[in-house]
C-alpha cells in the first residue's frame, strides 16, 4: 500500500536525526571546557544543529508535557532563593526574545507600554499580558512559566565573592545529579565528583570563563553520555527506576540493545543575563538510538571508537562502564554491508546512500518495502531533501504489487523535469523502479539509489520471457516461477528492462 509525506512519524525520525548535534570531533574523548560561541550553525553528515541558543522541535509538547508530570511529582525540580527573584524574570524575558527572534511566526514578544508586555505563543495557544516584575500578572513563578514554553533545563548561577552559585532553577531532565540536593551549591563544589577534572584543571579553567561572560555573547558546549530507552529524566531521585537497565540491557538481543540504548548529547548554552547579572545555564537534551545514529555511517565510526577507547574512571562515571563495550561493537557489526563482487554484468550498489543532489528543482523519495534500513534511509534523504525544495515520499510495499507499481508511476508522471528521483529498497525493488522511472523519461543525473539487501533479483527468463522476483544471485541459479524450468542467473543484466538476464540451466531447454 501506499502513504505519502504526512507521514508524521518519518517525519519525526527524520528532523530528530537532521537536527542531532553528534559531540565527537575525533576519534577519543577527554574531559574539556570545549565551549564556542552560540548561534553558529553546525553542518553534520545528517542536518544541521545550533542556529538558534533555544531549540524546538518534534518533541516539543511531549516533553513539555513530561516535564509538567516530573514537576507536579517532585517540586523540588524547581527552586528559586529569594534573593534570585529578579534573575527570574530575567532569564524568562531573555529566552522570550531569544523565541521570538528564532520562531517568529510562532513566538511573539511585544511592548504595550513602559514595562507592559505582550506575550504570544501560538504552538501552545498561549496568550499572556504582563508587566515586568510583578509577580501578579504571570499565572506562575517566570522560571517555572517560561520552562513549560521551552524544551531546556534551566539553572541560574549567582555571581558572589569570585564563585558562583546554582541559587535557581528548573530541572527536570538531569543525567545522573540532583538538582534539589546542589541548590545553594558552588560550581566548584557541585563538580567535585567529576573524575580527573581537577586535576586536569578543566573545572577550574570552566569557572573562570563564566566568571568572565558578557551579556549579550553567549556560548555553549556539549556533554553526553548513553541512556537506557528514550527516558529523559535519569535524576539521581528515581535512581531505582532506571538504574537496574544498565543491569537488564546486558541481557537482550542486539536488535533490542540497538533499539534501546541511546546516545545523549546535551547543548549546554552559558548566557550572562543583561539585568540581573546572573549566568543562565541552558540545558538542552537530543536521543538517538544506536539503531539510528548506526544510519549515519560517520557518525557509526567514531562513536564506536569513542567507546572503545574511554578510560574506565569516565566510563564508570558517566555510568556505561558495564554495557560501553558491547555498545562499541554493536556500532562496529553494524557498519554496512560491503557491495557484492561486481563485474561487468552487474550493477554497482553504492556501500552508503548518495547525498541528496541539492540542485534538483523537487524531490522524489521512493522507499519501498519494510527493511528497518529503508526507512532510515528515506527519513535521512527526506530531511536533508526538504531544506532545499518540495520534496515527496513515497512509501511502498512491494514492486510486484500492481497497485503500488500504479502509484510509482503516478508519482513519476507529476513530477517536474530537474526532480531529484531517490530509491531504496531491496534489489528487485530498487532495480524494478529504477527501469520504471527509465521508462518515464528520468535520465542518469536524476536517479540515485541504495540498496538495502541483496536477498532477491528480477529475474527475465529467456524462454516464457518474463521477468520475475526470485531469491538467489547473479551466477546462481532458481526455478523459473513461471515455466519452472531451471535456470542459471547469468552476471549479466539490462538496466532498461531492469532484470538479470537468465536461461536453462545445463543448457537443458
Amino acid at each position: 500500500m501506499t502513504s505519502t509525506l504526512d507521514n508524521t512519524t518519518a517525519e519525526t525520525a527524520a528532523d530528530l536525526v537532521a537536527g542531532f548535534p553528534f559531540p565527537f570531533l575525533e576519534d577519543r574523548y577527554r574531559y574539556s571546557t570545549n565551549v564556542e560561541p552560540a548561534e553558529q550553525p553546525v553542518t553534520t553528515p545528517a542536518g544541521q544543529w545550533g542556529t538558534a541558543v533555544v531549540d524546538i522541535d518534534s518533541e516539543y509538547r511531549a516533553e513539555l508535557d513530561q516535564r509538567a508530570v516530573t514537576l507536579a511529582a517532585d517540586p523540588t525540580r524547581h527552586a528559586v532563593l529569594p534573593h534570585m527573584v529578579p534573575a527570574a524574570w530575567d532569564a524568562m524575558f531573555t529566552l522570550m526574545r531569544e523565541l521570538d527572534a528564532a520562531y517568529p511566526e510562532q513566538m511573539q514578544l511585544r511592548s504595550t507600554g513602559p514595562d507592559e508586555w505582550l506575550w504570544r505563543n501560538d504552538i501552545l495557544g498561549i496568550e499572556q499580558h504582563f508587566r515586568y516584575g510583578d509577580a501578579t500578572t504571570l499565572p506562575d513563578e517566570p522560571l517555572r512559566y517560561i520552562t513549560s514554553q521551552v524544551q531546556e533545563d534551566i539553572a541560574l548561577l549567582d555571581q558572589r565573592n569570585d564563585q558562583l552559585f546554582v541559587d535557581a532553577g528548573v530541572v527536570t531532565f538531569a543525567a545522573d545529579w540532583s538538582f534539589g540536593f546542589d541548590v545553594g551549591m558552588s560550581f566548584l563544589e557541585i563538580h567535585g565528583p567529576v573524575p580527573r577534572v581537577r586535576k586536569e584543571g578543566v573545572i577550574t579553567r570552566a569557572h573562570e570563563f563564566l566568571k568572565r561572560l558578557q551579556p549579550h555573547q553567549p556560548y555553549r558546549r556539549t556533554n553526553w553520555t548513553l541512556t537506557i530507552d528514550r527516558r529523559l529524566d535519569v535524576s539521581t531521585e528515581i535512581y531505582p527506576e532506571w538504574g537496574p537497565d544498565r543491569e537488564s540491557i546486558q541481557l537482550v538481543d542486539d536488535a533490542e540493545f540497538g533499539r534501546r540504548v541511546h546516545l545523549r548529547v546535551e547543548v549546554q548554552h552559558l548566557i550572562r543575563l543583561p539585568d540581573s547579572g546572573a549566568v543562565m545555564f541552558l540545558i538542552r537534551t537530543y536521543m538517538l538510538p544506536l539503531e539510528q545514529l548506526a544510519t549515519v555511517d560517520p557518525w557509526r565510526r567514531r562513536a564506536a571508537e569513542v567507546l572503545a577507547e574511554l578510560p574506565e574512571d569516565m566510563a564508570d562515571y558517566k555510568g556505561i562502564i558495564k554495557y560501553r563495550d558491547r555498545a562499541a561493537q554493536w556500532l562496529r557489526d553494524a557498519a554496512p554491508t560491503p557491495p557484492a563482487p561486481t563485474g561487468p554484468g552487474l550493477p554497482v550498489w553504492p556501500a552508503t546512500p548518495p547525498a541528496v543532489d541539492t540542485t534538483g528543482a523537487a524531490f522524489l523519495v521512493v522507499a519501498v518495502g519494510d527493511h528497518a534500513e529503508t526507512a532510515h534511509v528515506s527519513r535521512n534523504w527526506v530531511a536533508a531533501a526538504e531544506a532545499v525544495g518540495a520534496t515527496r515520499l513515497l512509501v511502498l510495499d512491494t514492486l510486484t504489487d500492481e497497485q503500488d507499481r500504479a502509484s510509482l508511476h503516478d508519482a513519476l508522471d507529476e513530477a517536474l523535469t530537474g526532480t531529484r528521483i531517490l530509491i531504496t529498497g531491496g534489489q528487485y525493488d530498487v532495480m524494478t523502479a529504477l527501469a520504471i522511472a527509465r521508462e518515464a523519461g528520468a535520465v542518469p543525473a536524476e536517479l540515485s539509489s541504495h540498496v538495502v539487501h541483496l536477498r532477491d533479483l528480477p529475474l527475465y527468463c529467456a524462454h516464457c520471457r518474463n521477468t520475475f522476483r526470485v531469491e538467489g544471485r547473479a551466477g546462481g541459479t532458481a526455478t523459473c516461477p513461471g515455466c519452472a524450468r531451471d535456470l542459471e542467473i547469468h552476471e549479466h543484466h539490462s538496466p532498461t528492462m531492469g532484470s538479470f538476464l537468465a536461461s536453462a540451466a545445463g543448457g537443458d531447454a
